[in-house]
């Protein structure tokens, strides 16, 4: 795992700090294209708090410490060109012209809202700037007015429509931001938020029968209204979901041991093909139903390995190997030094001609939780000296 840590420190970010960061507006870059050079495409409040995310920790850590500058840079740029920021409450465009800085799409989605507030909850480790747990707090005012069904609970996809079908993912990205503000800043009521949708996994997300996280529900969450997506399983996000609880364990003092166990077994059992790479989908049943692979769930395995490996089991480490083995095989550094294939066939071909950039936070992520293996340290990855609040 060491040539996989030291490939995102010395490879990864020099690249997406430089042709991936566009100086002038302050704004990460969408995409590269297969030579390396920016695509001009709308940009996505989600991308910019990725990126934000990433090189707010790497300066945290010490990996880059020029990160901190291009964080800092990012963040104001998003509060500029995003974000609709009130007394009470503050909600996050989901796209813009990268010309002009008008809105492109602004659609107040559940997914962007949650990497925002992750990115803020890094950035304010980093700097200690009590006006980002502010942004925060507002920025969580506007979700729970706004996004939480009133009746059924859960965050919907787009702000007010709480009848459409909802989905596992936003969910999970939003308690992955609330734990990460709870460690950076705690006692400020975001434990309780997270501890709410940890709830609403257990009582509507996960199939007990099959022993599986399913993706795609009905607007009250019942079976999605499609067949084709009402038994449906992503390996990658059990992968991620260990990791979460995991992680709501140490705050919450709650042990998930039994479905931390269950997610895996499925992950593990159905999850991956003969050549060991992740597949994109899988029935409940435990049929195959996407066969590509994705770059992204291979991430995702290293982190719930790294918990495994903090409990004593003494084949995860190994496990984590392969899984960083396979990434540097199929994904990394195809087309150019840096990048990466983000989706590839069955057949191993490539599936997309670009990089896109949304991939570095789960290739650094991982990356932090690959050091913390290797490193014997049992501290979480985003541990930072909490500023006084």
């Amino acid at each position: 795992m060491e040539k996989f840590v030291q490939w995102n420190r010395l490879q990864a970010l020099p690249v997406w700090a430089t042709r991936g960061f566009d100086a002038k507006p302050g704004r990460f870059v969408e995409r590269l294209d297969l030579d390396g050079g920016a695509i001009l495409l709308p940009h996505r409040a989600m991308v910019q708090a990725r990126q934000i995310y990433v090189f707010a920790h790497a300066a945290s850590l010490g990996w880059f410490p020029e990160g901190a500058t291009l964080a800092e840079a990012a963040m104001n740029g998003l509060r500029r060109d995003f974000i609709e920021d009130g007394a009470e409450r503050a909600s996050i465009a989901f796209s813009i012209d990268p010309l002009t800085g008008s809105a492109v799409s602004d659609a107040r989605d559940s997914y962007t809202t949650a990497f925002v507030l992750f990115a803020i909850a890094h950035l304010y480790a980093l700097n200690g700037d009590l006006a980002l747990l502010a942004l925060a707090d507002r920025i969580i005012a506007h979700v729970d007015r706004d996004m939480v069904d009133p009746i059924h609970r859960g965050v919907s996809d787009v702000a007010g429509n709480h009848t459409a079908p909802k989905r596992q993912n936003p969910q999970m990205h939003l308690l992955e931001a609330y734990l990460a503000l709870e460690q950076t800043a705690p006692g400020r009521g975001y434990l309780s938020h997270a501890d709410a949708l940890i709830t609403l996994f257990y009582d509507h997300m996960v199939d007990a029968r099959n022993g599986v996280l399913l993706e795609h529900f009905s607007g009250d969450w019942g079976d999605h209204p499609e067949l084709a997506m009402a038994a449906v399983f992503e390996p990658g996000h059990h992968y991620e979901w260990i990791w979460l609880l995991d992680r709501h364990e140490q705050a919450a003092g709650v042990d998930h041991g039994l479905w931390r166990s269950k997610l895996q077994d499925a992950a593990a059992r159905y999850g991956h093909a003969a050549s060991g790479l992740i597949v994109d989908e899988v029935n409940a049943n435990g049929n195959v139903a996407k066969r590509s692979h994705r770059l992204w769930p291979h991430t995702e395995a290293i982190k719930a390995a790294a918990v495994r490996h903090r409990s004593g089991d003494p084949e995860a480490y190994d496990f984590a190997n392969r899984m960083a083995a396979l990434l540097a095989d199929h994904f990394l550094d195809k087309p150019f030094v840096g990048g990466w294939t983000d989706q590839i066939t069955n057949a191993g071909a490539p599936a997309v001609g670009y990089v896109p950039a949304s991939s570095l936070y789960h290739l650094f992520l991982a990356a932090t939780e690959a050091a913390r293996m290797r490193e014997g340290t049992t501290a979480p990855s985003n541990a930072a000296p909490a500023a006084a609040v």
